[in-house]
């Protein structure tokens, strides 16, 4: 009689990437502070060389009163949104893998061309495509932050210490501006005004509307 002997397959580790997490915390907060930043040194470095090289006179038609100011604005109200969305639910995590690390880099991305596009509607803000673009890359900002939330709560990223209360309404919160974005997107095509005023208005309102769900609902 013959004793089968069953060998023994080796148990696969599965590998920790926790540590990716301080890393990526930092690399979020310098790319935040870059992108709320450029618009505003751009413009200045933009009129410091306007007066170099054409003189005073025009400086003085290109002050500041006399550039499209309130897209520099909202562009900044959409960034200082999206990093408190960004730091409380990089806060909530315990861990990390690969996927979602190249989530977040998909994020990244987006966030380091924002200032490209938000400074560009300075030049071409009566360009309806030049509009819509800065309202994709915007919206876009939103799904890859929503994108990361949805992967780190399917796949057990978070911490217990967050309830599923609180992730629902982080979604509701982060949803808030793709949804504003795409109806930007469609204003892009009537005026540059129309396109503006959606903008300033539709971004505080939408979101203070889901702050306010998410306090009556306890989340």
């Amino acid at each position: 009689m013959k004793i089968k002997i069953k060998k023994r397959e080796p148990k696969v580790e599965i590998r920790d990437h926790t540590f990716f997490l301080e890393y990526l915390k930092i690399m979020g907060m310098v790319l935040f502070a870059i992108s709320m930043t450029t618009p505003v040194i751009g413009m200045v470095l933009f009129d410091l060389d306007t007066e170099i090289t054409e003189g005073k006179d025009t400086l003085i038609k290109q002050l500041i009163w006399d550039k499209p100011i309130l897209p520099f604005i909202a562009g900044f109200g959409i960034l200082l949104i999206q990093w408190f969305k960004f730091t409380e639910v990089h806060h909530s995590l315990k861990t990390t893998d690969v996927k979602h690390i190249l989530i977040t880099f998909g994020f990244f991305f987006l966030l380091a061309l924002y200032p490209y596009f938000e400074m560009n509607i300075e030049f071409t803000s009566d360009q309806p495509h030049s509009r819509a673009i800065f309202s994709v890359a915007w919206g876009l900002l939103g799904l890859f932050s929503y994108w990361s939330l949805v992967y780190a709560k399917k796949n057990k990223l978070l911490k217990k210490e967050i309830s599923d209360g609180r992730v629902k309404a982080i979604k509701r919160e982060i949803l808030g501006d793709p949804v504003v974005a795409i109806i930007c997107i469609g204003l892009s095509y009537v005026n540059f005004m129309t396109w503006l005023i959606g903008m300033v208005v539709l971004v505080p309102v939408v979101n203070i509307i889901m702050a306010r769900i998410s306090i009556s609902r306890g989340q």
